[in-house]
């Protein structure tokens, strides 16, 4: 396993999960906007000099690499060539993760071969320790089979629980809970990457933050093999905001000279700087969009919380089936396209009322009042801020249901339906949805925060039979990418690895 540094160079980034409570879809197109909101459940990646010193001639030349993921019983050891650019896995490799492997590339062609490194010793060899907090993947196998599957329960389990093993197989099953693992982990491991190699004090995050970003987001596309919207690599570096999408344009350049690399990696030398001055312009001198990141916060008074329910979809391909079914429907008279455009005007509304409710001006809401009846129930006059809310997220349910019935795609299927009107009936909640590209992974609540609030939607969740639905620990944060303090993280690693 990874052994402690004895030179005190360990470095550990986390990066946390997200939630697109609005602007799923749309998000894909400018200039739709996404309401993201960052998990207090993150991925942590830890950077250290290996031990392994070789000889001269080969360090030189060679660098070592060792990645473990406890949790996904896996290890991979590569090779990376130093004059060639070339990361070379290792023929005894059981498994590949195409996010740890090609942002392991990218970082390093970027990271070795730029000023970024310039004074540092480069390590003849690291270790890189990658764990995930327990949310992102359904956590039912590791409850007792008597379980009430509550969220106290869910809460008090061990960190960092591996997932089960397959018995024929022997690999790991890994049922997601539409947290974001990949981006999360991508963004972690690039953000300690650049750390480790930068050295800079985690005091000065905030300077290398746009380098992580544009990186993570390089990273994250080229192991999707496409570019995406990219909020949920935004939300693991700048943690809650409302997020409009890069321009797509940035990056298919960059993306086709990656796969030309990986597939001919013995090039001449002037290919290897072409590559590395291309990844170079993107990271450090190419304006991505000015207005990509505006900081909002959850009210105070508002909480979230999800739930795995047992089913699991795939949002690219329904992505793809919704944005050809758009192509097919648009209005060549008025530009106007069935349930998205309308969609395009509710999701704004939801972003104004979150903003109102959190200044000075609804101080006065009697949440603890509200709190005791159904939404339905709220009076008018209690407040029209958060009554507009509600009914927003009523309308944005209904167009994105309709939606996903004339693009044939489960955006809110029916026990996905059945579950959050169930919901939404309970005293204090705001609204239940299936949150970001829909289907059938995980359900999300908005709730006014008071313990018998999400007392009861524990209760309503644990007791629902089909689907399976479990109540997770996760709850909204606002911190995108941190530095951990490697004095109090120390010893939660060291009992994780022995």
């Amino acid at each position: 396993m990874i052994s402690s540094s004895t030179d005190n160079s360990a470095v550990t980034v986390s990066a946390p999960g997200k939630v697109l409570l609005a602007g799923g879809y749309l998000v894909l197109e400018a200039p739709n906007a996404g309401f993201v909101i960052a998990a207090d459940k993150r991925f942590y990646t830890t950077v250290d000099a290996g031990s392994d010193k070789g000889d001269d001639h080969e360090t030189k030349h060679l660098m070592r690499i060792r990645v473990e993921s406890p949790q996904f019983h896996s290890t991979w050891n590569y090779t990376y060539e130093k004059s060639k650019c070339q990361l070379v896995p290792s023929p005894e490799n059981q498994s590949v993760n195409p996010f740890v492997e090609k942002s392991l590339r990218v970082c390093l062609i970027y990271l070795l071969q730029s000023s970024k490194s310039a004074g540092s010793a480069i390590p003849s060899s690291l270790n890189i320790l990658i764990r995930a907090d327990n949310d992102f993947y359904s956590v039912l196998p590791h409850l007792p089979a008597d379980s009430k599957k509550t969220p106290a329960e869910v809460a008090a389990l061990p960190k960092f629980l591996p997932c089960p093993v397959d018995p024929d197989t022997g690999k790991a099953i890994v049922h997601k809970t539409g947290l974001g693992s990949s981006a999360a982990l991508t963004t972690s491991l690039v953000g300690a990457l650049v750390h480790y190699f930068s050295r800079q004090s985690p005091d000065e995050t905030d300077q290398l933050s746009p380098m992580i970003h544009n990186l993570a987001q390089i990273c994250h596309c080229h192991a999707q093999g496409k570019v995406g919207s990219g909020f949920d690599v935004s939300a693991a570096c700048h943690g809650t905001h409302v997020y409009r999408r890069f321009p797509k344009c940035l990056l298919p350049d960059l993306l086709q000279l990656l796969d030309q690399f990986e597939k001919q990696p013995d090039g001449n030398n002037e290919q290897h700087v072409l590559l590395g001055e291309t990844i170079t312009k993107l990271v450090e001198l190419v304006p991505w969009k000015e207005d990509m990141v505006t900081p909002i916060k959850l009210p105070n008074d508002l909480q979230l919380i999800l739930a795995d329910v047992r089913g699991g979809s795939e949002s690219p391909s329904m992505a793809r089936t919704v944005l050809k079914w758009k192509a097919g429907n648009k209005n060549s008279e008025n530009d106007e396209v069935p349930h998205w455009s309308a969609l395009s005007r509710l999701n704004p509304k939801i972003v104004e009322s979150m903003q109102l409710l959190a200044t000075d001006d609804t101080k006065n809401v009697n949440y603890d009042s509200l709190a005791k009846a159904p939404s339905s129930e709220w009076s008018s006059d209690a407040d029209s801020t958060l009554i507009s809310l509600r009914d927003t997220f009523v309308q944005i349910r209904n167009e994105l249901r309709s939606m996903g019935e004339a693009a044939d795609v489960p955006i809110e299927p029916p026990p996905q339906q059945e579950l959050c009107d169930a919901t939404s009936k309970l005293p204090g909640v705001v609204t239940a949805l299936v949150p970001g590209a829909g289907g059938y992974d995980a359900v999300a609540c908005l709730y006014i925060n008071r313990p018998e609030v999400v007392k009861s939607i524990g209760e309503l969740w644990s007791s629902w039979t089909s689907p399976v639905v479990c109540p997770l620990a996760v709850r909204a944060g606002d911190e995108g990418l941190r530095v951990e303090n490697e004095s109090d993280f120390n010893e939660k690693k060291r009992k994780q690895i022995e």
